[in-house]
């Protein structure tokens, strides 16, 4: 069951940004406590105490007998550690939550579970145990709550699956969630995907000279010049002497007459 530790708290009437933080800097921790029954308040808690409270828990669920501080007078409220704000960074505690319970009234929570052996689809048969659910919403009075539930999951097979309704809960606690939801599975192990080597064709050989010879073309073209390798066109014989013969008769020109 849950143990049941001492923790003194102050009450505190100043609030807002800056008082938290000279706070934090003095060595104590901000919290509030409420409750169905109350009226929220604001209190702080020694740094170092409520450090040694939380190192010694088991699980998430810490009842304290919270001694509060208001003027002089001090009161006894039990309450449960409902949550602790860490700073992102450094291990530092920033702000505690306590929920107020009574001892004579049942409280709602949730409880871990923790399973127990190796199961056999494991031990045997290369599976994976699996958590299908790691909290268990419970119902209870506060010196019922458990620590853990524990489940043995030594039986379990590959494919076979424990769920809420196959679990035996501690003496007075009640378990709130589906009785078909499962809690642990047994996994079959991944089939390994073999290799298929690809078949691929031999890679034919780079001809240079074909690539070269495209490329020379290409830039003969562009300066309008002819292929390499090939001759230069000739014009026809029949054409080439009639220009011959233009070209005499432009250049015989009649003297003028002399008077």
């Amino acid at each position: 069951m849950a143990k049941q530790v001492q923790l003194k708290a102050k009450v505190r009437a100043e609030t807002g940004k800056t008082t938290v933080k000279r706070l934090r800097a003095s060595g104590v921790v901000p919290g509030v406590v409420y409750g169905p029954k109350i009226k929220p308040f604001h209190v702080t808690v020694d740094l170092e105490e409520l450090g040694e409270v939380l190192a010694h828990a088991i699980s998430g669920n810490v009842l304290v007998d919270l001694q509060v501080d208001e003027g002089g007078k001090t009161t006894n409220r039990l309450a449960l550690i409902q949550d602790v704000q860490h700073h992102p960074f450094r291990d530092e505690v920033l702000h505690v939550d306590f929920r107020e319970v009574s001892a004579t009234e049942k409280m709602r929570t949730t409880v871990s579970v923790r399973p127990l052996g190796e199961p056999t689809g494991v031990k045997n048969g290369g599976g994976t145990l699996e958590f299908v659910l790691r909290e268990l919403s419970v119902e209870c009075l506060p010196k019922d709550l458990p620590d853990v539930i524990e489940i043995n999951v030594e039986a379990l097979d590959i494919g076979q699956t424990i769920t809420v309704g196959d679990i035996t809960p501690p003496n007075g606690v009640t378990l709130l969630d589906p009785k078909d939801r499962a809690v642990f599975t047994v996994a079959a192990p991944m089939a390994e995907e073999e290799a298929v080597p690809t078949q691929a064709g031999p890679a034919e050989p780079e001809v240079i000279g074909e690539k070269k010879a495209e490329g020379e073309a290409a830039e003969a073209a562009a300066e309008g010049k002819p292929e390499a390798g090939k001759p230069e066109a000739k014009p026809a014989a029949g054409k080439t002497e009639a220009g011959k013969a233009e070209a005499g008769k432009a250049e015989a020109k009649p003297e003028a007459k002399k008077k």
